[in-house]
């Protein structure tokens, strides 16, 4: 974290007093001009002030009274917005000093208060993120947490395309979040707004809550790269669209991608099934079609507000139908034979060249929303039907 941003804060209260951290946005607009380039930074301690650290900090007093306070409110930042541990202290750390209710030689008991906090070692690694059932991150999209497991993939009915066969089992070894609906114009126009990137076409019918649309695979990753900057979390993917780890080595494991991305075509599919509470269900959430999905039978020929429909066993609205959502695999029509049956991801293109899509859209029939269904297309194309879903490993 660029401490440049804390020494700003700090002369900002200098100049103001205390009182000006009752004012996020007037804070924000003073970190902007002294130190625009720390993005990062400022986004953190602008969102700690809005969740009222600065009044939590101000009513501890002095000490370890103070040190408990802050591990508290560490805590409360990676599971309210989804801050990294490191982002949420730093914030911390940045307000009281800034309250001069902590030196910078004090600020290092906010870790050790937040270690105290976590659980106790159970035989094996605790992991960074709280496992709410539910988080939310910095930009507004909401998380479902999604425990893993073991799954029978593919055409389990029996009355599916030759490229959702064999059947095979397979497993994933790690937990994960996962975006309870469809990323919305709402999240998107907000990202747009704060990179600079160019806003897609609503195509009239409306932006807000509904999904976006005409995305390219290649801006949506785009996208997941923002919110982990602006999380202070690793990226999920290098220039060439590559999974990477957290020190920016290329992967096949999604395990061990720290960031925001795009759900493996295995992660879809296991979700959109419901995961370990699945029932079996042909569709998202039930076998009556209608009422967990917008398709050409029902849609009205266009697509519909997240959520309107009922979600899934996990809680997760829209898998089938309303828009086709971008998968991070590169599709490929032998990929059931040939798959690994652990963690599973498809990191080499055919001549196709195209990523995967799944869960159907607005424009499809009832065939086309099945769990199973997939359909790809090229990462540099948009669709009026086609947007995306966020998820990130937990840790």
């Amino acid at each position: 974290m660029n401490n440049e941003a804390r020494r700003q804060l700090i002369e900002i209260v200098k100049t103001y007093g205390i009182q000006i951290l009752d004012e996020p946005k007037k804070v924000e607009g003073l970190l902007k001009d002294f130190c625009g380039d720390c993005k990062k930074e400022i986004f953190s301690i602008v969102n700690a002030l809005k969740e009222g650290v600065a009044k939590d900090l101000a009513n501890s007093t002095k000490g370890s009274t103070t040190k408990l306070v802050a591990g508290r409110l560490c805590k409360k930042l990676q599971d309210d917005l989804a801050l990294s541990e490191e982002a949420s202290i730093w914030s911390i750390e940045s307000i009281a000093i800034a309250l001069g209710i902590m030196s910078e030689k004090e600020a290092t008991g906010v870790r050790k208060a937040q270690v105290e906090q976590k659980p106790a070692e159970t035989g094996t690694t605790y992991r960074q993120d709280s496992r709410e059932s539910e988080i939310k991150t910095s930009n507004g999209d909401e998380l479902v947490y999604v425990e893993g497991g073991s799954f029978v993939m593919g055409d389990t009915w029996g009355d599916g395309d030759s490229d959702e066969k064999p059947t095979h089992r397979v497993e994933l070894t790690y937990d994960f979040y996962v975006g309870k609906y469809p990323v919305t114009f709402e999240e998107y126009d907000r990202y747009c707004r704060e990179s600079g990137a160019t806003k897609p076409s609503y195509w009239g019918w409306g932006r807000g809550r509904r999904p976006v649309i005409s995305v390219s695979w290649n801006e949506a990753i785009t996208y997941c790269d923002w919110l982990s900057d602006v999380e202070g979390l690793a990226r999920a993917y290098d220039n060439a669209g590559n999974l990477i780890d957290s020190r920016g080595n290329e992967t096949i494991d999604p395990s061990k991608v720290k960031g925001y991305r795009l759900l493996t075509e295995a992660e879809w599919e296991y979700a959109a099934r419901g995961g370990n509470k699945s029932m079996g269900y042909k569709y998202s959430g039930s076998n009556s079609l209608d009422s967990v999905a917008w398709y050409d039978s029902n849609s009205a020929h266009g697509k519909h507000k997240v959520g309107q429909k009922k979600a899934n066993e996990l809680g997760l609205y829209d898998m089938s139908g309303n828009v086709e959502e971008w998968c991070s695999d590169w599709y490929d029509s032998e990929y059931y034979s040939k798959s690994p049956t652990t963690n599973p991801y498809n990191s080499t293109a055919d001549y196709l060249s195209d990523r995967v899509l799944r869960g159907g859209s607005w424009l499809n029939d009832a065939a086309g929303v099945r769990v199973a269904y997939r359909d790809f297309y090229s990462p540099t194309y948009t669709l009026v039907s086609l947007g995306f879903r966020i998820c990130r490993t937990v840790f």
